[in-house]
């Protein structure tokens, strides 16, 4: 018995679709949170037509509303922009299983000079790290004192059994309320002062890690913490270094961040 076999389609006959959509989480943004579509979310052509323009752009903005930063507004949106893919030819049936194949979380923010360019937007899913060697003569000195904070506690003071300190595989939290910035370093340098005694002249500072400018500071008061005295200038290059990651990812208040230190 012959049978009957259907041609083949031709790959100039398949189409491939990409559908985008946007929600927005009303509950962690700040007051009348808005976000600006692009008129066109949907692209759904033969392939022939990707060949010949493989990308596209869409942009999604949140309105400018001026500077409202300092009325404790920085106008942050969380958002996810989700995409659908769809593909089909003429003998097959539609494929089904591009629903959500794509989803990204970001967030939008007016958070004015802390966050170095006034306002801008991050993937929030990213993962943030502050990264410094070992090898990297500026910042040595501040270097060993956090390897050692994270893999050898035992060697850093204040001293305790068991003890274990974040910022590895538990995040940091920046903190940017001054007073309590302060608070983290005066309590850190009581504390080099109880093993150390007066170092003034000595050209040596007071590290801390956790940093004083994190919510794990010293000041939390769990003791997970280090603090040793190295060169000065070491010690103010690597709070450089922290600030410039700090600007470079528009880290805010509260958001999360690791450290990893290379040999």
């Amino acid at each position: 018995m012959n049978e009957a076999v259907r041609p083949p389609t031709r790959v100039t006959k398949w189409r491939l679709g990409q559908h985008f959509r946007h929600n927005i989480n009303a509950s962690k943004s700040d007051p009348d949170p808005e976000v600006t579509a692009p008129q066109i979310e949907e692209r759904d052509e033969l392939l022939g037509g990707w060949d010949r323009k493989p990308q596209w752009t869409l942009s999604y903005t949140s309105p400018d509303k001026g500077a409202l930063f300092d009325q404790g507004n920085q106008q942050r949106v969380f958002s996810t922009v989700s995409m659908d893919l769809s593909a089909d030819s003429p003998n097959a049936a539609p494929f089904t299983g591009g629903g959500s194949v794509y989803s990204s979380s970001v967030r939008y923010d007016y958070a004015g000079k802390i966050a170095g360019k006034h306002k801008g937007t991050v993937f929030t899913q990213a993962r943030v790290e502050l990264v410094m060697s070992q090898k990297d003569s500026a910042v040595n000195e501040s270097a060993l004192h956090i390897y050692d904070a994270l893999n050898r506690p035992e060697r850093t003071f204040p001293s305790w059994p068991g003890k274990s300190v974040p910022g590895a595989k538990e995040p940091l939290h920046r903190l940017v309320s001054q007073s309590k910035i302060d608070e983290n370093r005066e309590k850190s340098i009581r504390e080099c002062r109880k093993v150390w005694g007066d170092y003034a002249g000595s050209g040596l500072q007071c590290d801390e890690y956790p940093f004083a400018s994190t919510k794990e500071g010293s000041k939390k008061g769990d003791n997970r913490f280090s603090v040793r005295l190295i060169d000065g200038k070491d010690n103010r290059k690597g709070g450089e270094r922290l600030a410039a990651m700090y600007t470079l990812n528009r880290i805010l208040d509260g958001d999360a961040f690791y450290v990893k230190i290379t040999n």
